[in-house]
């Protein structure tokens, strides 16, 4: 009887190891609540109260690509100029990540991070390392398009309260951002009780995509002298991460 039941556990356990999925994409959409970070009423009625897009997690073994996907038939409702018109105040809200344009590298292996980005028609590459995060995990599951998936919480060194979702059966430390390092990629994640939302809308399985490398193009800044670019640009952003100027 003990045979049989090892057996079964051993075929079980095998199953799960084929049925996990090792590379694809994740394509996520993310829902930003821009007038948490407003005080002023006045600003709020000169933009959308959210803001949503969508970007693309590439991911094989231990290595992910993190990029926005252009979507062209929804024009970005905070590009171009100033909601105030022309001569009103330009509004710029720092949304984290190296910016729509951008693209973030990371290899779990030796815990490399790579953003390249672009300022000022330039292209920049930021080095620099995966930073553990304090993930706390429980049992509580739910279902994301189809997989169940795992809850962990964490609190940023800013004080932003994470719930993420993760899927073991994607046998990845994914996720959207900085965010990952859990056993199974993040298919959902809420930042400061509804601030943030990420949700996966699509899983394509691997292979994966050749764009899965490390970008290469742009001059190597550390993040601390690329902060102090966007300041001297744009000027330093206030406690809620936002830029106002005029031209």
């Amino acid at each position: 009887m003990k045979k049989y039941l090892l057996s079964a556990l051993l075929l079980a356990a095998v199953n799960l190891v084929q049925a996990q999925l090792k590379e694809g994409a994740i394509v996520y959409e993310r829902k930003i609540d821009v007038h948490r970070r407003m005080e002023d009423d006045q600003m709020k009625a000169m933009v959308p109260q959210f803001r949503t897009d969508k970007h693309e997690l590439l991911f094989k073994d231990n290595e992910t690509l993190y990029r926005n996907v252009q979507d062209e038939e929804a024009p970005d409702p905070f590009a171009g100029g100033g909601p105030g018109g022309p001569g009103g105040p330009q509004i710029m809200i720092r949304f984290g990540g190296p910016g729509d344009g951008g693209v973030i590298y990371r290899n779990y292996n030796n815990a490399k991070h790579t953003e390249q980005t672009e300022l000022e028609e330039k292209s920049y590459i930021i080095d620099d390392t995966i930073k553990q995060l304090s993930w706390k995990l429980s049992e509580v599951t739910k279902t994301v398009l189809g997989h169940s998936c795992k809850k962990a919480i964490m609190r940023t060194e800013r004080g932003s309260d994470v719930v993420a979702w993760y899927a073991e059966d994607i046998a990845s430390p994914a996720g959207p951002e900085t965010f990952g390092g859990l056993p199974g990629a993040v298919l959902a994640m809420d930042i400061n009780n509804g601030e943030m939302i990420y949700t996966a809308v699509e899983i394509k399985p691997g292979p994966a995509s050749k764009d899965l490398k490390e970008p290469v193009k742009g001059t190597h800044i550390t993040r601390a002298d690329f902060r102090k670019k966007m300041d001297d640009l744009f000027g330093p952003p206030d406690a809620n991460g936002r830029i106002i100027r005029k031209n």
